[in-house]
């Protein structure tokens, strides 16, 4: 008896002192009504050119009305920001809960790069925050945000925002890891989220468009899904036909609606002459959404006929996307990437910034509508 009592003394100990070591106490417990996690994060500049940075955090003190408080100060870094903050807000400011990351217009083109350095060495900050450019002051639209009395917290509401457009492919998915890698990469420029606001709500207009770190253009929401489709990716958005020469009837309804719903991508590079010449087939399925009488569908010859018409009004759309993109200098299909990994010979010939203008771009598209609907 006296031998188990001894065993089973020298086994508690044992498991007293693991305990101690591998088991955490709560020294370091965070106490959810002390927290404020940071959902949203605003970086602009002010009237002096200094950095502006704002949070939204979720309220949850029950005898306050608010649902969002809104913090802001100025800084040159980050984390002296959110330093800043935290002497004036009474809690401790958390950056792993940050759903985006809003910058002014005006910022963008100055450049990201060297602002978002901090969330890359930071294991606190979310690489999975959402990178969004916004016409104006993401202050202010935090601001006027209060008065949305129909909408959810503004962090939520633009979270939904913007993932019902990227289902649509109506904008771009771009966060924090992915901006970081293309900025490195060289060979493909980032994009971003477009937003607008006014005192009605908040807008996602399309994808904002970068040469290196640097917001150059912009495109609209259907241009921003001709985008993906040149991409190669997964697209889901509404095209839009009219003929120039169409008279609207009495219904007031002129053109056809068109869900473009998957694409097939394939890209040839001619090499032959100096400056190399992109082809690029497009392959699209698509369903009938809505069309005036002017066009009957239900015949397989102006079926064709119609096929063939969208298709080239899509090549003409395609060509100019790729004719703005070559002005302002982006790349975001990854032109030069596929240039870099394929011709790679070709590629460390020359200076493909350079050379990127004057390529030339043949565009070929296919359409095929496979559904008309409950009609069919």
């Amino acid at each position: 008896m006296w031998k188990m009592s001894r065993v089973r003394r020298i086994v508690l100990l044992i498991i007293s002192i693991f305990s101690t070591m591998f088991l955490s106490g709560c020294w370091d417990m965070k106490t959810f009504e002390d927290t404020g996690f940071i959902l949203q994060l605003g970086l602009e500049l002010d009237d002096n050119g200094d950095l502006l940075y704002s949070v939204t955090m979720p309220v949850v003190e029950e005898e306050i009305d608010e649902k969002v408080e809104i913090l802001y100060t100025t800084a040159d870094l980050l984390r002296e920001g959110r330093d800043k903050l935290r002497n004036t807000s009474g809690k401790r400011i958390e950056g792993g809960k940050t759903q985006q990351i809003h910058f002014s217009r005006e910022l963008a083109e100055k450049g990201l790069g060297d602002i978002l350095d901090d969330y890359m060495r930071s294991s606190e900050n979310p690489l999975l925050a959402n990178i969004t450019v916004v016409e104006g002051s993401p202050l202010e639209m935090y601001q006027i945000s209060l008065n949305y009395e129909d909408k959810t917290r503004v962090a939520f509401y633009v979270t939904n925002l913007i993932d019902d457009a990227r289902k649509r492919t109506s904008t771009s998915e771009t966060r924090v890891y992915d901006y970081m890698i293309m900025q490195k990469s060289k060979t493909i420029d980032p994009t971003a989220v477009h937003i607008r606001y006014d005192k009605e709500g908040i807008e996602i207009t399309g994808t904002a468009l970068f040469n290196g770190d640097k917001m150059v253009g912009s495109l609209d929401s259907v241009q921003s899904g001709l985008l993906h489709a040149l991409m190669g990716n997964r697209i889901n958005f509404s095209y839009f036909y009219r003929e120039t020469d169409q008279h609207t009837f009495q219904t007031g309804k002129s053109g056809i609606a068109l869900g473009l719903k998957n694409v097939k991508r394939k890209i040839k590079f001619d090499l032959s002459g100096d400056i190399p010449k992109i082809s690029m087939d497009l392959k699209i399925t698509s369903s009938l959404s809505e069309y005036d009488t002017m066009h009957q569908l239900d015949d397989p010859k102006s079926k064709k006929q119609i096929e063939e018409k969208v298709a080239r009004s899509i090549k003409k759309d395609c060509e100019d996307i790729l004719a703005y993109l070559q002005e302002i200098g982006a790349d975001p299909i990854g032109f030069a990437e596929i240039a870099r990994s394929k011709y790679n010979s070709f590629y460390k010939s020359v200076e493909w910034k350079k050379i990127y203008p004057d390529i030339e771009f043949i565009v070929d598209v296919k359409l095929s509508i496979v559904s008309q609907g409950a009609i069919n």
